[in-house]
């Protein structure tokens, strides 16, 4: 597809190309071609997390947050296509060259594609959640993690539930009917409940991994993949920036930077969810080559309950069972081929890690 740019003073007998222009009054190509790439991006996040899954980490079972990232990913994909959709090309179109049929019909694609994204900023924000049960077996590590979970909960149902119904049953797209609520402070109670939760998933794990008695520089280095959801919050503060646009009498060429920043937020949403995994591909870099061996890194990544193979099994549940009789579930493994001395030197690889109950 050719996109070019076409200026207010190029007259109508200049030469016909063939191709979709954009000029001050149609914006939407460019919307469309940050869209596919946006897409494409996030399926490559996704695939890679599940590469390094199944393949550098050797789980073959799929967790509770895993389906929940794949459930995000899929809803962004049924987004993606909404905005990409023919009813879409009215978002960033100027609103004098649009029929009232084309606006109807771009108001309902409109109306499934900010469903759409509520349920994928929801799931990948439960999967960060899900994750962060994983960082500590301590109770009242759990404790805190669970509530977190549960304000994401109820900020994702009152907000899919609240934008469903905003205009009633009848008609709930038709933003122009008296019985429409305040959309406006609707809009703001749910940016600004989105980028309270996403503070506090970053906040939570970096109270969690700080502390511990690791090395300095891989303390941070885990608490900056854990930072990419500032990006998130970037967006979510773009979008409360220009919501106002939407409530303009020109709102589908205006609101162009909204359109654009809600775009953004899907992608960082689903790219903060995913790109922890390139912790362990990161650590399968040696002397510039990608070393990554099955038997490496089984059980080595530090952000992951703790697996052992089938052949294993019974021998590590006698050596470590509990007198409490507890499940593993309470127990992570602690990586010791990283340890450092007083000087700063570190130690030569342990031979192997140990398992400790953090209560």
């Amino acid at each position: 597809m050719f996109v070019g740019v076409r200026r207010a003073g190029d007259g109508a007998d200049g030469p016909k190309l063939g191709g979709i222009f954009v000029d001050e009054f149609n914006l939407n190509p460019i919307l469309q071609v940050i869209t596919w790439l946006l897409l494409a991006l996030c399926t490559l996040m996704v695939g890679f997390r599940l590469l390094t899954k199944f393949y550098i980490k050797s789980s073959r079972a799929l967790l509770l947050e895993d389906i929940f990232i794949l459930s995000a990913y899929l809803f962004g994909l049924g987004e993606s296509i909404t905005m990409l959709t023919p009813p879409s090309t009215i978002f960033g179109t100027d609103k004098a060259g649009l029929s009232e049929d084309d606006i109807s019909a771009g108001l309902k694609a409109g109306y499934a594609r900010d469903l759409l994204f509520l349920l994928c900023l929801g799931f990948s924000k439960l999967s960060v959640y899900e994750s962060m049960r994983a960082l500590s077996p301590n109770r009242s590590h759990l404790r805190w993690a669970h509530v977190v979970g549960a304000f994401v909960v109820i900020w994702a149902v009152t907000s899919f539930l609240g934008t469903a119904f905003q205009c009633g049953i009848h008609g709930p797209w038709d933003r122009s009917s008296t019985v429409c609520f305040n959309q406006d402070a609707f809009l703001r109670y749910v940016y600004s409940i989105s980028i309270l939760t996403d503070a506090i998933l970053i906040a939570f794990p970096i109270a969690i991994i700080y502390p511990l008695h690791m090395a300095l520089m891989l303390r941070l280095a885990i608490i900056a993949f854990c930072s990419f959801r500032i990006l998130v919050i970037a967006a979510s503060i773009a979008q409360l920036v220009y919501l106002p646009t939407l409530s303009a009498d020109n709102f589908t060429l205006e609101a162009f930077p909204y359109y654009l920043s809600m775009q953004l937020a899907l992608f960082a949403s689903i790219f903060a969810a995913c790109i922890m995994y390139f912790w362990p591909f990161m650590r399968s870099l040696e002397s510039g080559m990608m070393s990554a061996h099955t038997a490496t890194f089984t059980s080595q990544y530090p952000l992951t309950r703790y697996y052992k193979s089938k052949s294993d099994k019974g021998q590590s549940s006698r050596a470590t069972a509990s007198s409490d009789g507890r499940s593993r579930r309470d127990y992570i493994e602690i990586r010791t081929d990283i340890a450092v001395i007083p000087g700063g030197q570190p130690k030569a690889p342990l031979p192997a890690a140990k398992i400790y109950n953090w209560d």
